[in-house]
């Protein structure tokens, strides 16, 4: 069996919550699974780390990237917290330059295939709003519990009404951020990360950024 077929089979596990958050996956039961030596093994776990799929841990073992309910609970509040924060202190720092920034990153996003690649779009776009906010270490968190839950990326190929939906809400960000509107733009961005707590409780293993 070759790497490709390893590395589809364990992400559908990992995507359908057979593999369950936490899990580790060791290389030498993998390969007595899969009838392999530990090469092909190890070349799928590597591109299940590099999609998001998996964490590599303190000692250094491999385990199946996700959260629990109640983390993603958590994790959501404090990211409405932070990310309305940051919105308030830099919408009125925002300039136009900005705004085509943005705009381009999520054109960007809503073409892209690759999860990773999106993850990194979808970062990149919330920080170019949130950046005029002056407060480095506040961005630095915001990046950090974004890249928590970040698995929705798998579930949201192009041309999905997830992916639209994904898309056409950062353009209503935009559209009410260029307008100036601070109270609007903060309930906006509390109900985007709202439905990422709706997911997440619902399907924890999911992890579903937004």
């Amino acid at each position: 069996m070759d790497p490709n077929k390893i590395t589809e089979t364990l992400q559908s596990e990992i995507e359908n919550g057979t593999l369950a958050p936490g899990t580790i996956l060791k290389q030498e039961r993998l390969a007595e699974r899969f009838g392999v030596s530990r090469q092909p093994v190890r070349q799928a776990l590597e591109r299940l780390l590099a999609n998001g799929l998996l964490t590599k841990r303190s000692d250094r073992s491999l385990a199946v990237n996700g959260l629990s309910a109640n983390e993603a609970r958590e994790l959501s509040q404090i990211r409405i917290s932070l990310e309305s924060t940051a919105l308030i202190l830099s919408i009125p720092h925002l300039t136009q330059r900005d705004l085509r920034k943005a705009i381009r990153l999520n054109d960007d996003l809503f073409e892209e295939e690759a999860p990773a690649i999106i993850e990194e779009l979808d970062i990149a776009f919330h920080r170019t709003l949130y950046a005029p906010c002056g407060n480095g270490r506040l961005l630095q968190m915001i990046d950090e519990l974004r890249r928590e839950a970040r698995r929705s990326y798998h579930r949201q190929p192009p041309g999905s009404q997830a992916r639209k939906a994904f898309y056409e809400e950062h353009n209503d960000l935009l559209a009410i951020c260029n307008l100036g509107d601070v109270s609007k733009a903060v309930e906006i961005i509390e109900k985007h990360i709202g439905i990422t707590s709706r997911q997440l409780v619902e399907h924890p293993e999911n992890g579903a950024p937004q």
